[in-house]
């Protein structure tokens, strides 16, 4: 049986990341990833501009202070006819304004009186990002995701559209013969499906298609998986356990989808399935919502982050905390809990089993526990934070 580890490596050693490419409007790439760099058009201030409210002088003016020189004009952001800064002169600046010829230096209104009489030195150059200080044309600006820092500076370089990475394509896919779907009321031996909204969500980020929940039949299982096999990534769950209506192994099987892993150390998600076919991968998940949700974690949110042109590792960031309260080890599988993390403090949250998703919602990560590695109160461990997570675990 695989460790929670080698099981990782196994997937990521499958990453296939995705290389086509669409054109989008700027305002509708947040997310996603750039197919290449974007370059600047020109340069970035396209001018001499000034950093400060004040004054546009010649540095030559002010060898001798306090020195008065005579205002003779006005320059203001967006000005296209620029004055003269005649010697002996000042002319009154914005910031963000270009650098009027003859002028070499600003010198912020703070360190002048009245009109206009210079107090304090100010180095020649001083209080001007000259012109390309931000950028060359042709130099890099963005690339990787587009965050919204990436989007503005894609958008000062003239980049109105972007080349980006296709988004993976997921299909989800639940089954069980106790599960009812949409808004039909379950009967006294059926169960709603929430793993379906629950992985549809995480995978919000790929293109995915809601294949809804099928009964523990062979033949309903085996038309499902063959529709779900169009998708990069197929992700089901339930029927991977050792029942006798356990058929989904098999029938990825019949599929032609090569098993990689079945069954690693980990609680909860010792079932989990994992296996690779010519066209994409698949991931088959237990059936209990919490083993779902950290298998899920653990292998499909960094799997399809690695596929669109992002970084495996920022999937999960590992943080130490101590424990506020003693848990106990397995004696043969790592345990990864929901917990609920704040600074460098970790409190497990209750556990009542797999199926408990109503506690699970009180975390905002994963805790740690090695196998056979009890943990006294004070300890300090390992957890594991989902990026979505990530500020969630900060003190304000």
């Amino acid at each position: 049986m695989l460790s929670v580890d080698e099981a990782r490596e196994v997937v990521r050693a499958a990453v296939r990341p995705v290389r086509e490419t669409e054109q989008l409007a700027l305002g509708d790439a947040l997310g996603r990833v750039l197919a290449g760099p974007v370059l600047a058009e020109r340069d970035d201030p396209p001018f001499d501009r000034a950093t400060m409210d004040g004054f546009a002088v010649r540095a030559a003016d002010l060898t001798s202070l306090p020195r008065r020189l005579e205002v003779s004009g006005e320059v203001a952001a967006g000005d296209a006819q620029l004055p003269h800064c005649d010697p002996g002169c000042a002319l009154r600046i914005n910031t963000g304004a270009p650098l009027p010829p003859g002028a070499d230096t600003v010198v912020p209104v703070e360190l002048t009186r009245e009109e206009v009489e210079i107090l304090e030195p100010v180095a020649q150059g001083g209080n001007i990002v000259p012109r390309g200080g931000f950028v060359r044309r042709g130099d890099e600006v963005a690339s990787g995701r587009l965050t919204p820092e990436r989007l503005a500076v894609c958008a000062a370089a003239g980049a109105d559209r972007v080349a980006v990475l296709r988004r993976p394509r997921v299909a989800v896919l639940g089954t069980g013969s106790e599960l009812t779907t949409g808004l039909s009321e379950p009967g006294d031996h059926e169960i709603r499906n929430s793993n379906g909204p629950m992985l549809l969500a995480l995978c919000s980020g790929a293109e995915t298609r809601d294949l809804g929940a099928v009964a523990d039949d062979p033949e309903q299982l085996l038309a499902a998986v063959r529709r779900g096999l169009e998708a990069d990534v197929l992700i089901t769950t339930g029927g991977v356990s050792k029942g006798v209506r356990d058929y989904v192994p098999d029938t990825f099987a019949a599929c032609g989808v090569r098993e990689s892993f079945h069954r690693i150390a980990l609680q909860p998600g010792k079932p989990v399935w994992f296996g690779e076919h010519v066209g994409g991968v698949v991931f088959g998940l237990p059936g209990n919502p919490v083993s779902a949700l950290v298998c899920a974690d653990l292998f499909v949110m960094p799997y399809l982050l690695a596929c669109a042109g992002g970084e495996w590792e920022h999937a999960l960031l590992e943080r130490r905390a101590r424990i506020t309260r003693p848990i106990q080890a397995s004696p043969k599988r790592r345990r990864v809990f929901p917990c609920l993390l704040k600074d460098d403090e970790v409190t497990p949250i209750p556990w009542r089993g797999s199926g408990d998703l109503w506690s699970a919602t009180a975390g905002n990560a994963y805790l740690v526990i090695p196998r056979d590695h009890a943990l006294a109160a004070g300890d300090e461990t390992v957890c594991l934070v989902p990026e979505r997570h990530a500020a969630s675990t900060w003190s304000a």
